[in-house]
């Protein structure tokens, strides 16, 4: 159509209606007005109605997933942190590439700090299969010697006996050695102090160096290339990586079931996030109503000073008790 301005469109009815000087039409001449104006704004320049998003991250972790990925339409939100020295924090509110709102948490953990390490944790601090929120399961070990910075859950579970899907082993202890499928993956810390990824086939050549370990799923990064996948599910999700030497991981939470706060990822999601990190390896941990992504927010021993900052789905916010979970310690 031809680009008339809208004055000038309504100039033209207005004269119509006083030409033929109908009372009665007036309800009539506003909505053809209305009409008019509907079809000017839709098929004039849709171009002028368009928006670009461009993604503009802050941190230097923002900036690797949007170098590295294609997942960010817009960020309204990347903070770093750091919790000591080797553990950084950020935390990501984004809108995604499909249109989503999308929340996201990420510990970047440096073994090589001397202050710094990753236990598996226990429920009420006990070698027994059981549950408890991981703020409670931190507080269980929370001392001078064993200092808790933060954590997440890790394995699935059993909802009914808290017993774990895959393998578990705490401070050189093997509580299960068993996996509920020959596809189960785990995370573990090796006697020197590294973090390594394996899968059922690996453990048997693995399982002499094991100081601490919990199972996952899927694998979502091999080799520093993504595994594809069939599932194309968004979830809530808590995953894990490493790099090729395995002194840095990289443990992150994303949040999902909640549209207007964030969506959740696919496992190709997670794996190409998991990648753009720095992960050489990772795995897929427990997620849904379980991902819980907590830290210490402040020095001393009070009962609240654990806080859970991202938002559990299931509960209305609140932490699931799990089987089993990873805390960043002190080293002792």
């Amino acid at each position: 159509m031809k680009k008339l301005s809208y004055g000038l469109l309504v100039a033209v009815l207005i004269n119509y209606q006083n030409k033929f000087n109908l009372i009665k039409m007036n309800k009539l001449m506003l909505y053809i007005l209305g009409c008019v104006i509907l079809v000017f704004t839709h098929s004039c320049k849709q171009e002028d109605i368009i928006t670009e998003y461009i993604p503009v991250p802050v941190t230097e972790t923002g900036h690797k997933l949007v170098d590295n990925t294609d997942l960010f339409a817009s960020i309204y939100k990347d903070s770093l942190y750091t919790l000591a020295d080797g553990v950084i924090v950020t935390e990501l509110a984004y809108l995604s590439v499909k249109g989503l709102a999308m929340h996201m948490f990420i510990f970047e953990v440096d073994l090589n700090s001397p202050e710094v390490s990753i236990q598996a944790s226990l429920p009420y601090d006990k070698y027994e299969f059981a549950m408890q929120p991981m703020t409670e399961q931190a507080l269980a070990v929370d001392e001078e010697a064993t200092y808790v910075y933060g954590g997440t859950n890790a394995d699935f579970f059993n909802m009914t006996t808290g017993v774990p899907r895959g393998l578990y082993v705490r401070n050189g202890i093997t509580l299960k050695n068993t996996f509920d499928s020959n596809d189960r993956s785990f995370f573990a810390i090796t006697n020197e102090g590294k973090a390594a990824i394996g899968m059922v086939e690996d453990y048997p050549q693995m399982r002499e160096t094991i100081r601490e370990a919990v199972g996952g799923s899927v694998r979502l990064v091999r080799d520093g290339v993504v595994v594809p996948q069939t599932n194309v599910s968004v979830e809530p999700r808590t995953a894990i990586g490493i790099s090729q030497n395995g002194d840095k991981v990289y443990i992150m939470v994303v949040d999902g079931r909640n549209f207007s706060y964030s969506n959740g990822m696919t496992y190709t999601e997670l794996g190409q996030i998991l990648q753009a990190l720095g992960a050489y390896d990772a795995i897929n941990l427990d997620g849904g109503g379980s991902s819980t992504f907590f830290i210490r927010k402040e020095d001393g021993f009070s009962d609240d000073r654990f806080e859970i900052r991202n938002w559990p789905s299931d509960r209305g916010g609140l932490e699931r008790p799990v089987a089993n979970g990873l805390l960043i310690v002190g080293k002792n």
